[in-house]
């Protein structure tokens, strides 16, 4: 089993954090929200929550919360091992798997012990998922991204309130970003923290129609000072107006992204471009070309989108919901950094194109990649379990019989086989194996793991440590709150309330 090592800098970071932790926020269903400390989940099922400036404990019944961030989204403790199983009711649970029959799969995990679930309950083993060091995962801290537009290029500084409310912005809320604003052209990135051969995945989320521009290996290279001839600024600045109607935004994306990739998502179909600036500075704009663009997302919805790209082969691969859509070839060579590649930079940002269209951006993780395409990684049928290792290609069906000793033993259609468990990326149980979920209660929380990780139940006890809950799948657990960023109380299917960017 091949542990996940986290960068010296995150450690360092969360051990400053440790020293002085950071409140808790208490969002209300309504909207309105409370900074202070939870005390402790009582009977009810209730929140115990305390403020420096209020001398008793304040008791809130779950009905009336949406969500707890803990410690401003920082947890005390990072699990380790991205190395995770995934149950029948949606659950992710990080953790080694240890053991298992037909009976049960056993699960060790840093953060509740050793666990037993029935094996009708888990349709997913996954031992080596992404296939290297997860390098970002949030958003839970705002500080950690930067807003840029044409006239902002380092970032947008702080405004004061009446000025803010003129420019269109993204605003923070939760673990969020929301776009919400009627006008368009401002972009949210991080400047750094994308190697050369990674994985970018996220949620978005939209309503009335998608328009997303998601840019990768970006520099945000400024245009060169070229000296221009009399008439020439005039030119260029109407080459710029051309470029940016023609995509659908008031700004040319060179001039935000500098040297990059731009991916742009819509309902039902996908683009990829290159973003550069030739000698005279003027800005590039190519499309890369590809056999297959189509998709069907819809006016409205959620999606898990994620983009691996490898810089130095010059492979770029697009997956929606687990499902592969495209991939794209492009040139490498020319170095380190791939002359071919246009990507030049670490950066990734996202830039909603088109007005009114509010969207959401959650759930990003930033990871290693291991090249491997992963063209089978989504596969699940009703009969047979599907075994993919961790080359990305190789692929095994039959029925799992067990693991043991680290190998995981497959009856297949010709001859049996064992696999050590370090060579399997994933492990996809037959539908038909696997036990029909009962509706969740409509007191049941779930609770996020830093940095992966989703467990759900009805709340049974809890401080300020611990939480105790009563899982669909798992049955009671013990888990360790330091590993904690985030306990949901409410899974709204509203648009009314997920549009809700103040919470």
């Amino acid at each position: 089993m091949r542990y996940l090592t986290f960068m010296v800098a995150s450690a360092a970071a969360s051990f400053l954090y440790a020293q002085e932790r950071r409140e808790d926020l208490l969002s209300f269903a309504n909207g309105d929200q409370l900074h202070g400390k939870l005390s402790g989940i009582a009977a009810g099922p209730s929140v115990l929550w305390k403020r420096n400036d209020v001398g008793e404990e304040v008791e809130f019944k779950s009905a009336e919360l949406r969500r707890i961030v803990l410690r401003g989204g920082r947890p005390e403790k990072s699990i380790g091992d991205f190395s995770h199983v995934g149950t029948s009711n949606g659950d992710r649970i990080p953790g080694v798997v240890r053991e298992m029959d037909d009976k049960r799969i056993v699960l060790d995990t840093t953060f509740a012990g050793v666990l037993e679930i029935p094996r009708d309950q888990v349709g997913l083993i996954a031992p080596n998922p992404l296939g290297g060091r997860i390098l970002y995962h949030g958003p839970y801290d705002p500080e950690e991204w930067v807003m840029i537009d044409q006239e902002h290029l380092e970032g947008i500084p702080a405004l004061k309130v009446d000025e803010k409310e003129n420019l269109p912005v993204w605003k923070h809320a939760g673990s969020a970003w929301y776009w919400r604003n009627k006008e368009i052209g401002t972009a949210l990135v991080k400047k750094a923290g994308l190697p050369d051969l990674a994985i970018l995945r996220f949620d978005i989320a939209w309503k009335s129609r998608l328009s997303c521009a998601i840019a990768f290996h970006s520099n945000f290279k400024k245009p060169p000072q070229v000296a221009a001839e009399e008439g020439e600024e005039e030119i260029r600045a109407q080459e710029r107006i051309v470029m940016a109607g023609a995509m659908n935004n008031p700004a040319s994306l060179p001039d935000i992204f500098g040297d990059s990739y731009v991916l742009q998502l819509f309902s039902n179909y996908v683009m990829l471009h290159r973003t550069s600036f030739d000698a005279d500075g003027r800005p590039n704009l190519e499309r890369v070309q590809t056999t297959n663009s189509s998709m069907r997302l819809g006016d409205s919805g959620t999606a898990t989108v994620e983009i691996r790209c490898n810089r130095p082969t010059g492979e770029i691969s697009l997956f929606i919901d687990g499902q592969f859509v495209v991939q794209w070839s492009e040139l490498a060579g020319g170095g380190d950094k791939g002359g071919g590649y246009a990507g030049k930079g670490e950066g990734f940002g996202f830039l909603v194109q088109i007005p009114e269209s509010p969207h959401r951006i959650s759930e990003v993780v930033v990871a290693e990649w291991n090249g491997m395409p992963d063209a089978a990684r989504s596969l699940q049928v009703d009969d047979a379990d599907i075994v993919l290792l961790s080359n990305g290609t190789d692929r095994f069906s039959g029925k799992v019989i067990g693991l043991g000793d680290g190998k995981l033993k497959l009856e297949g259609r010709y001859g049996d086989f064992e696999f050590p468990i370090e060579k399997i990326a994933e492990v996809r149980f037959a539908k038909s194996r696997i036990a029909k979920t009962s509706d969740a209660p409509s007191d049941e929380i779930r609770v996020r793991l830093h940095p992966l990780g989703r467990i759900s139940g009805r709340p049974l006890t809890g401080d300020v440590s611990n939480l105790c809950i009563l899982n669909g799948a798992v049955g009671e657990i013990k888990m360790n709150l330091d590993y904690a960023v985030m306990l949901e109380f409410q899974k709204t299917e509203s648009f009314l309330d997920d549009w809700d960017a103040e919470f």
